[in-house]
């Protein structure tokens, strides 16, 4: 699957048929910047695997336009559940509503960052860690087991690619969980804590997901 640039705007994902297809009635041209999973950078479609669908299209004769720094689609994906997140949990704290959306985004976010680090004798992969977090009664030690795990694993993906950053503090996801299901003893007093920890937990969760993802590139 490609990304393409038309009018400094990022487009696709698309087969290279839909690429071939463009080219031919003129959208993409040798100065077209395009991008797929295992390039570092942007690059002119010329310069890339797609260099042959230009054919017998002669170049550009005018100079190419001023570059553009275009953002990883994947980056640039996980940015905008984080600050869908931030929205939801800001209408939780202004009307009380929210809760829902915050959540949902919260176990994408969390369902994509054990995708990230799933390897060979991992105690679950990512579908199941996401799934058992919903699962009645069992899912009061799960929660524990998944949110910590995630938290072990991205400390030790980073340490394999000697990427220098903060890790996660096992203690963060075990106190935001315990000031959840303590709620009910606190009558609701502790969700407060809850919903501090948890912005600090997703978002050390977020800042892991793209340092593994820059440094694997």
């Amino acid at each position: 699957m490609w990304y393409y640039t038309l009018n400094n705007q990022q487009v696709g994902p698309v087969e290279e048929a839909e690429i071939k297809k463009l080219v031919e009635a003129g959208t993409i041209t040798h100065g077209t910047l395009v991008w797929t999973n295992g390039m570092a950078n942007w690059l002119p479609i010329g310069q890339t695997p797609l260099a042959g669908l230009l054919g017998s299209v002669p170049p550009p004769v005018a100079p190419p336009p001023m570059a553009v720094v275009y953002e990883d689609p994947e980056v640039a994906s996980m940015k905008k559940l984080f600050m869908w997140f931030w929205i939801s949990l800001i209408g939780i704290l202004l009307s009380g509503i929210g809760l829902i959306p915050a959540g949902v985004l919260f176990f994408v976010i969390f369902y994509k960052a054990w995708k990230q680090i799933e390897h060979e004798g991992i105690r679950a992969n990512a579908d199941q860690a996401t799934s058992r977090c919903f699962i009645p009664g069992w899912n009061y030690y799960w929660l524990f087991v998944a949110f910590r795990g995630l938290a072990k694993e991205q400390g030790d993906k980073l340490d394999s690619l000697n990427v220098s950053l903060e890790k996660i503090d096992p203690k963060l996801p075990t106190w935001m969980l315990i000031c959840l299901l303590g709620s009910a003893v606190t009558f609701g007093v502790s969700l407060i804590a809850f919903l501090v920890l948890w912005i600090m937990y997703t978002n050390k969760v977020k800042n892991n997901y793209l340092a593994i993802h820059q440094a694997s590139k």
